[in-house]
């Protein structure tokens, strides 16, 4: 079972960087936008972030140590 989780490492880390990507972006978008909808949707940004670095944490604890 250890084998199989260090070798998922990697594909685990990419989703989670590209959630942490994904929601930059929806930041930026909302940030330029002047976020006039009461904060509710930079919530969802900061959430997107938070746990795109949890994803990718848990693949670093797990042996991912890079691309």
């Amino acid at each position: 079972m250890e084998e199989l989780v260090r070798l998922a490492a990697k594909p685990i880390a990419y989703i989670g960087c590209t959630v942490i990507f994904l929601g930059l972006i929806y930041l930026g978008i909302n940030l330029r936008d002047g976020a006039r909808a009461g904060g509710g949707e930079l919530r969802k940004a900061i959430a997107m972030i938070a746990a795109g670095a949890a994803v990718t944490g848990f693949a670093a604890i797990y042996g991912f140590t890079g691309f």
